[in-house]
C-alpha cells in the first residue's frame, strides 16, 4: 500500500512538470509564428503537433513510472535466496523435494516463481516443487510458506496449520514479531525482520549473516512507517496543489484548442490580405537590416566592457597571490607551535617515568622484606619436615620390600599376558589369511567394466566384505557391512561369503532382491535367530548390483545401503530398503530397481565407514553429502585415478584421528 501511494505521488509530480512543458512549447511556438508571419494554417498544424508530442511524453512517463517498486519477480528472487540460508537439521536429508508453498488467491506470484524455478531447479540439493493454497485449511507441509497480509488470510490459522512441522513462514505487511520472517516495502525497497525465537521453536535456524541484515528492534520497525507516513502526508498536500494546477492547465489547453479552431474562419480573410501582408513583411525586413547595424555597434560596446573585466580579473589574481603568501607565514607559525607542544609532551613523559621508577623501588623493598620472612619461615618448616622425613624413611623401607615382592608377581603376569597376546594375534593373522582367500582379488571384475576397490579394515580382519561373480554373461557385484568389526565381523563376513557362493554360483539366482532375501533366510537359519533373543542384533547391510550387458540395464537392490549413479555432472541417489539382512520387526520383500544405463555412466556401492569417519579441523563426520560432491567433481577422470584421490581425501580428512569403522567403496564405470 505504501509503495502504491509513493508511485501515485511521483506520477502527479512528473505530470505537473510535463503540463508546464506543453504550455511553454505552445506559447513559444505561437510567438515565433506571429513574428515570422507564417500562414494561420501552418500555425494550427504546428500547435497540434506539439500537443501530440507532449501527450506522448506524458504517456511514456506513466508507463515507466508504473514499473518501479517491490514487484512479484523481486519477491520470487528473495524467497528463493532466503531458502538457501535455512537449516532444517538432520531430518531434512530424508526429504525428497524442497517444497515452497504460496497462500494466495491469485496466480501472478506463482507464475513468476515458476519462471524462476526453471533456472533454479534445486535448493539445498533438493528439486524445487511449488504448491499454491487458496485457503488456510488446505495447507500441507512445506519447507517454506509465503503469505501477504493484503490477501486477507488469518495468520493465527496459518500458525495452527504449520505447528509441529519444520516450515519457514515468510510473510509481508504484518506487524512486528508476528511471523518468522516478515517483509515490508518502503519506498519501493524491501526491508525485513526475522523472529529467531519462532524459528528456533520450530526446530530450524538461519545463517547469522542473514540475521545481521534483518531489523532488530520494534523501534526501528516502527520508524520505517513513521518516516514514510510523514513524507507521504507532505507529498499528499503537494499532490493536491499540483492536481489543482493540472486541472487549470487542462482548461488552458482546451481554451487553446478552441482558439485554434477559430483560426479556420480567419484563414479565408487572411488569404485576401496576403499581398498587403507581404508588403508589410518587406518593410519589416528593411527595419531588421537597420536593427542588425545597431546590434553590431552594441557588440563593440560589449567587447570594450569585456576588456575592462579582464583588467579587474588580473587585479584579483594579484590579491590572491598576496593572500597565499600570508597563509604560508601562518602555516610556519603553526608548525613552530606544534614543535613546542611536542617538547612539552616529552618532558611530561619523562616525569611520569621517574615516578614509575620510584614506585618500583618501593615495591621491590616490600617484596624483599616479604621474601626474607618467608625464607626464615621455610627454614623452620624444613627443619620440622626433616624430623618427620626420617620417620617416613623407616616406614618406606618396610614398604619397599613389599613392593619388590609385588613387582616380581606383576612381571610374571606381564610375561604370561604377552604370550597370550602373541598367541591371539597369530590366530587373528591366520584368520586374515583365510578371509583374504575367500574375498575375491581386485582383478576378478569383468574386463568390460572399468572399476576400483577401496578396502580398509579397521582391525586385522574386517566386518566389511565384497563379492563378485560372472554368471550367464551377467556381472554380479556385492558390498556388505556386517554387524561389528574385527573378529566378530569377520565371522559374519565368512558366513555371508559362504551363503553367496551357494545362492549365486550353485543355485544361479541372479535377481538382486531374491539374492538378498535368500541370504536373509540363510543368516536367520544359520544363527538360529528369533525375535525374542539377542541374536536379532546380528546381521549385515548390503548393496547388490547385477549388470546385464545384453539389455544395458543395472539391476539393484539394497538393505540399509544406497547406490549412487553419476551421469555427466548429475548424481542420482537410490535408497535401499530400511531392513537389514537378518531378522527384523519388518520382514517385507526387498525392492528391485531396474536402472537403464549407458556408456560412460558410473555407479558406486559402499559401506558407511567412509562417510562416518571423524576428522577435519572440527573433528566432524565426513558425511554423505560431501562424498557426493567429491564423486561428481571427479566424474570425468579414470576410475583408478578416482581411487587414488579418494584414498588421499580419506587420509587427509582423518589426519591423526583413529579410523572408526571398516571402509569399503567400489566404483564401476559402464
Amino acid at each position: 500500500m505504501v509503495q502504491a501511494k509513493v508511485q501515485l505521488l511521483t506520477f502527479f509530480q512528473h505530470a505537473f512538470v510535463y503540463v508546464k512543458i506543453v504550455k511553454f512549447v505552445l506559447f513559444t511556438k505561437k510567438k515565433q509564428l506571429r513574428r515570422a508571419k507564417i500562414l494561420p494554417m501552418e500555425m494550427k498544424r504546428s500547435a497540434f503537433m506539439n500537443i501530440r508530442f507532449s501527450f506522448l511524453l506524458l504517456f511514456l512517463f506513466i508507463k515507466v513510472s508504473g514499473q518501479e517498486g517491490f514487484d512479484n519477480p523481486t519477491r520470487a528472487v528473495y524467497i528463493f535466496d532466503m531458502a538457501k540460508y535455512i537449516d532444517y537439521g538432520p531430518g531434512f536429508a530424508d526429504s525428497s523435494v524442497f517444497r515452497i508453498g504460496l497462500l494466495d488467491s491469485g496466480n501472478e506470484l506463482l507464475f513468476e516463481m515458476g519462471n524462476l524455478a526453471r533456472t533454479r531447479k534445486t535448493i539445498q540439493e533438493k528439486p524445487v516443487q511449488l504448491v499454491v493454497f487458496r485457503s488456510e485449511d488446505k495447507i500441507i507441509h512445506t519447507q517454506v510458506l509465503y503469505v501477504n497480509k493484503e490477501s486477507g488470510f488469518s495468520l493465527q490459522k496459518i500458525r495452527n496449520m504449520i505447528e509441529g512441522h519444520q516450515t519457514m513462514l515468510i510473510t509481508e505487511g504484518f506487524a512486528f514479531r508476528e511471523s518468522m520472517i516478515n517483509f515490508v516495502a518502503v519506498g519501493g525497497k524491501p526491508k525485513f525482520e526475522a523472529n529467531e525465537d519462532l524459528i528456533r521453536k520450530a526446530g530450524m535456524s538461519v545463517n547469522q549473516n542473514f540475521l545481521f541484515q534483518a531489523i532488530k528492534t520494534k523501534e526501528d520497525w516502527e520508524k520505517l512507517f513513521t518516516i514514510t507516513d510523514a513524507d507521504l502526508q507532505v507529498q499528499k498536500e503537494t499532490v493536491s496543489a499540483q492536481q489543482a494546477e493540472l486541472e487549470r492547465q487542462k482548461a488552458e489547453i482546451l481554451r487553446q484548442k478552441a482558439l485554434l479552431d477559430s483560426l479556420d474562419h480567419e484563414i479565408k480573410i487572411r488569404e485576401k490580405t496576403l499581398e498587403e501582408t507581404m508588403a508589410i513583411l518587406n518593410s519589416q525586413m528593411s527595419r531588421i537590416n537597420r536593427q542588425k547595424d545597431e546590434i553590431a555597434q552594441q557588440r563593440g560596446v560589449i567587447l570594450s566592457q569585456q576588456r575592462d573585466v579582464q583588467v579587474q580579473h588580473d587585479t584579483l589574481s594579484k590579491q590572491k597571490m598576496k593572500i597565499a603568501s600570508q597563509l604560508g607565514m601562518i602555516d610556519e607559525q603553526l608548525n613552530k607551535i606544534a614543535e613546542q607542544e611536542n617538547r612539552i609532551r616529552i618532558q611530561i613523559a619523562t616525569l611520569e617515568k621517574q615516578k614509575l621508577i620510584i614506585w618500583f623501588v618501593i615495591l621491590a623493598l616490600i617484596l624483599v622484606s616479604i621474601l626474607g620472612y618467608y625464607i626464615y619461615r621455610g627454614y623452620t618448616i624444613k627443619k620440622e619436615a626433616n624430623i618427620r622425613l626420617e620417620e617416613k624413611n623407616r616406614t618406606i623401607s618396610l614398604q619397599k620390600d613389599e613392593i619388590e615382592r609385588q613387582r616380581d608377581l606383576a612381571t610374571a603376569q606381564r610375561d604370561q599376558i604377552a604370550y597370550q597376546k602373541k598367541h591371539i594375534t597369530d590366530s587373528i593373522m591366520y584368520a586374515k589369511r583365510i578371509q583374504a582367500a575367500l574375498i575375491p582379488s581386485l582383478e576378478l571384475f569383468s574386463d568390460r567394466l572399468e572399476h576400483f576397490v577401496i578396502y580398509k579394515p579397521l582391525a586385522i580382519v574386517s566386518g566389511d566384505f565384497y563379492w563378485v561373480s560372472n554368471i550367464e554373461g551377467k556381472q554380479v557385484i556385492i558390498v556388505a557391512d556386517c554387524t561389528g568389526h574385527g573378529v566378530p565381523g569377520a565371522f559374519m563376513s565368512m558366513l555371508g561369503i559362504t551363503l553367496l557362493n551357494e545362492i549365486v554360483n550353485n543355485r544361479h539366482i541372479l535377481m538382486p532382491d531374491r539374492i538378498i532375501e535368500e541370504l536373509r533366510t540363510g543368516v536367520i537359519n544359520s544363527l538360529k535367530q528369533a525375535e525374542d533373543t539377542e541374536s536379532v542384533k546380528d546381521g549385515m547391510d548390503m548393496s547388490v548390483c547385477v549388470v546385464d550387458f545384453s539389455e544395458n540395464i543395472l539391476l539393484w537392490a539394497g538393505a540399509n545401503s544406497p547406490l549412487y549413479l553419476v551421469r555427466g555432472e548429475e548424481l542420482t541417489h537410490y535408497r535401499g530398503d530400511k531392513m537389514p539382512v537378518a531378522i527384523h520387526y519388518r520382514m517385507h520383500s526387498f525392492s528391485l530397481h531396474r536402472i537403464p544405463i549407458q556408456k560412460g555412466d558410473a555407479f558406486y556401492i559402499f559401506s558407511d565407514g567412509f562417510a562416518d569417519q571423524f576428522g577435519g579441523t572440527e573433528q566432524k563426520k565426513f558425511m554423505s553429502h560431501q562424498l557426493k560432491e567429491k564423486l561428481v567433481a571427479m566424474a570425468g577422470i579414470p576410475m583408478l585415478k578416482q581411487a587414488e584421490k579418494l584414498n588421499g581425501i580419506f587420509d587427509q580428512w582423518r589426519g591423526d584421528a583413529p579410523q572408526v569403522d571398516d571402509v569399503t567403496l567400489i566404483g564401476i564405470r559402464y
